[in-house]
């Protein structure tokens, strides 16, 4: 499936040269010394903890590590459907998934989600992932998660739930306020005003049950179950 968007440069640079250093830059370096937080120890077992029993969309694939890494997890999911804005990453997080054993279909969809889904997703999945790409967005985080969630929420089935991880915005340290200035000038991130607080109040306003938004190092994990 493919919508053809335009390509804003936080995805943009998601080409397959970039892709192959994504684990190493992100995952291991920033993650760590960066962001305080750690990718073995915190996201990735997050990431694993809540997909769904059936149908499952990661929304922001990256390089595809935490697809590839949580395999195991959709040994039974009939339906996993990749979104992102980036048609490389999408290939080469489908194709990591894949070597990785995954033996169901994916889907992958090329797609703004600032804008409505296909119809045809309407109360699909009993579970959405979105890792890092509220802090790639542009704009205040109320304004783009608000815009998010309106749009992801349609695709959950009435007891499904979100989940994912965002790198807020201020009091870092030394290194994350040099990455921080870099992504943000460049249009990577647009994340300075981004509040724990911020996301918990848009949560609360699509979800039904929202869980407290947890804070390790600078970045925010969060879990939402049933949309309004």
């Amino acid at each position: 499936m493919s919508s053809e968007p335009a390509i804003h440069p936080s995805a943009a640079i998601y080409t397959g040269i970039v892709l192959r250093f994504y684990d190493f830059v992100v995952l291991q370096f920033s993650n760590a010394f960066a962001w305080c937080c750690s990718t073995q120890d915190v996201l990735l077992p997050f990431f694993r903890e809540y997909v769904g029993a059936q149908a499952h969309m990661d929304i922001g694939v990256g390089s595809g590590y935490y697809l590839a890494a949580a395999a195991p997890n959709f040994a039974e999911v009939e339906n996993l459907t990749l979104v992102d804005l980036a048609p490389d990453a999408l290939q080469y997080a489908k194709a990591r998934l894949q070597t990785a054993g995954h033996k169901r279909d994916i889907e992958t969809l090329t797609h703004d989600i600032f804008t409505p889904f296909p119809k045809t997703l309407d109360g699909r999945f009993d579970s959405a992932s979105l890792f890092y790409v509220f802090h790639c967005l542009p704009g205040r985080l109320s304004e783009k998660a608000d815009r998010v969630f309106a749009q992801v929420k349609t695709t959950l089935k009435a007891d499904g739930l979100v989940y994912g991880a965002t790198i807020l915005g201020q009091n870092h340290n030394w290194i994350g306020s040099r990455l921080m200035n870099i992504y943000n000038k460049k249009g990577v991130f647009s994340n300075r005003e981004d509040t724990k607080e911020g996301l918990e109040q848009v949560l609360r306003k699509h979800f039904a049950e929202v869980d407290d938004v947890k804070v390790v190092g600078k970045v925010a994990l969060f879990v939402a179950r049933k949309p309004i």
